[in-house]
């Protein structure tokens, strides 16, 4: 049996030698490398690094976004005994600057100028960085690189010469890779994942998410992030031997859905959210008959007569518009609406959602495909154990809980107690059958000054899911209640004004018009009505702008950076509370 995710990659590809593995698109059209020719890369790129000084334990950084230079990279590095670190192609320059600068990265592996440029502006603070491979550079130009450089084929072309040369022999307890939190609350931190923390947990989540061989996914939740590692590229390419296709940008994840159509997608929620917006828009901008066809179809129970006339005759159109393969879509990375997952459940998209954190390698657990529990994030994977404290908190034990904080050993100690359960900050509940249900953040939870507690993201959740609202963050910590800044869908509030004849329709303008105003007004009341009375916003702000990776206020999963947006916006909010 594999000990390490090497072992179980030489054996996948030597299984599937001649079967497509990796579809990348490079001037409109399509290419694949079957899994031969990929595991011939691996080593290549492997000898190469073994050929610049990489030793055992030294890291390799990879800045990019993902493609098959990304796979090849991640594999070569951990082949040899080092340590991968993946970094976030949204963070800012001072953000990635401090993990290459943390986590002593040795070697850097980039894809474009742009990233080369905000590299540079820091490399004075990277003393510990020797080499940096790069691909899809066209001009090096005039930078002047303090370090050694080389490209990508240049060492692919080097390693070739010296294929004899290279040893495949990490363990399965040595670190495959550092991970740094998304920071929602500071900065982030290195999370040490080791051979078997991977491996166990791929091999866990597919006992209850099978992945076949002839599965084709659709790549595009950034693999700098864990859950796409595991969950869209260890589980399913390194264990199983499924084809992995990657988009070109979440800009493009539309057409890329049409022309791939694959059988899997692993998104998160707010992506889910965007879809169901679209879709629901434009169902009631068609004509009547098809609003009705439409509104009918809904009301439908599932497994009737009607159900499938009604399938045949409105959902399958709406599932070609994402390929119209669709086997299972997975959801994790923050909480779902459970309104959301049955009306994709009803529409014909299986949407399984899961829990975890980058420190449990990530998944703890899944619903599973025929028993789907909406609302809850299902139950644990076989090996991992979830127990509920007194405060609710959720404490986790098992192979894929993580080795530790790289060179933080006071965080680790308070993140895992002496019997090995690690805290995840994260409150819950188990029901009668099993199933594990998320209530909040412990850190986001809201106390007023009255002593009231509220959890910010499911109202949030209820505001994003309003056409008019495109982002909500809920604030009062230690106030006497609520606020809201919002976001608002400037499409749809452009329609609204132009058809109640407001001349401007500039943001800088409608935030402060009267009208828009009292449109939201009205819809966050309409929405929140249910609400106890301290768990309703009682003022709001529209922001002009939409929240960014760009200036951290959200993390490559889209969850909401608390902290960055309260200092960005604390003007806003002092002027609220006035």
């Amino acid at each position: 049996m594999a000990q390490t995710l090497i072992d179980q990659f030489l054996e996948t590809a030597e299984k599937f030698a001649a079967k497509p593995a990796l579809k990348f698109k490079q001037d409109g059209v399509w290419f694949t490398l079957n899994f031969g020719e990929v595991n011939e890369k691996v080593r290549q790129f492997a000898c190469g690094l073994k050929g610049l000084g990489c030793r055992p334990n030294d890291k390799v950084a990879i800045l990019s976004p993902n493609c098959p230079q990304w796979v090849i990279a991640d594999l070569a590095s951990m082949a040899i005994g080092a340590v991968t670190v993946p970094v976030h192609t949204t963070l800012s320059p001072k953000l990635t600057a401090h993990i290459l600068k943390d986590s002593e990265s040795k070697f850097l592996v980039i894809s474009t100028n742009e990233q080369l440029e905000e590299v540079m502006l820091h490399i004075n603070e990277l003393s510990h960085l020797e080499t940096i491979i790069y691909f899809n550079i066209v001009q090096i130009g005039e930078l002047k690189v303090p370090v050694k450089i080389i490209s990508f084929d240049e060492l692919i072309s080097s390693g070739q010469k010296n294929i004899s040369g290279c040893d495949f022999k990490p363990a399965q307890e040595d670190i495959a890779s550092i991970i740094y939190t998304s920071g929602t609350t500071g900065l982030p931190k290195g999370v040490m994942l080791s051979h078997k923390n991977f491996l166990s947990n791929a091999k866990a989540a597919l006992a209850h998410v099978p992945v076949f061989q002839d599965d084709l996914l659709l790549s595009f939740l950034p693999l700098s992030h864990v859950l796409e590692r595991t969950a869209g590229y260890y589980a399913p390419f390194v264990c199983c031997g499924a084809c992995i296709a990657y988009a070109q940008s979440a800009k493009t994840l539309v057409d890329d859905l049409k022309e791939v159509r694959p059988t899997i997608l692993i998104s998160v929620p707010r992506i889910f959210e965007r879809v169901h917006k679209k879709i629901w828009e434009k169902a009631m901008a068609g004509s009547k008959l098809k609003k009705k066809l439409f509104l009918t179809a809904l009301k439908q129970k599932k497994g009737t007569f009607l159900y499938k006339f009604f399938d045949i005759l409105v959902f399958k159109k709406i599932r070609a518009a994402f390929g119209g393969k669709f086997r299972l879509t997975i959801s994790g990375g923050a909480s779902l609406n459970a309104q959301l997952a049955k009306f994709f459940d009803k529409v014909g998209i299986l949407i399984i959602e899961g829990y975890g954190l980058t420190e449990t390698s990530p998944v703890i657990s899944t619903n599973l495909p025929n028993k789907i529990k909406f609302g809850s994030v299902g139950k644990t994977v076989p090996g991992v154990k979830v127990k509920i404290v007194a405060d609710k908190e959720i404490l986790v034990q098992g192979p894929n809980v993580m080795k530790g904080y790289f060179k933080n050993d006071a965080a680790a100690k308070e993140a895992i107690d002496e019997a090995g359960w690690f805290h995840t900050g994260d409150l819950g509940f188990v029901d009668g059958d099993g199933y594990l249900t998320i209530i909040g953040r412990k850190k986001e939870m809201i106390v007023l000054a009255n002593g009231k507690n509220v959890w910010p993201e499911p109202i949030e959740n209820m505001l994003n899911d309003d056409r008019y609202f495109l982002q909500t963050v809920i604030f009062g910590n230690s106030r006497n209640f609520i606020i809201c800044l919002i976001v608002p869908n400037w499409e749809e509030v452009c329609a609204y004004a132009k058809i109640n004849s407001i001349a401007s329709h500039l943001p800088q303008d409608l935030i402060n018009d009267e009208k828009i105003v009292k449109l939201f007004k009205e819809r966050l009341d309409m929405i929140c009505c249910h609400l106890s009375d301290w768990e309703k916003p009682k003022r709001f702000v529209l922001l002009e702008r939409e929240l960014t990776q760009e200036n951290d206020e959200l993390t490559p999963t889209l969850k909401l950076r608390r902290k960055t947006i309260e200092n960005n916006f604390q003007k806003h909010i002092a002027q609220i509370y006035q």
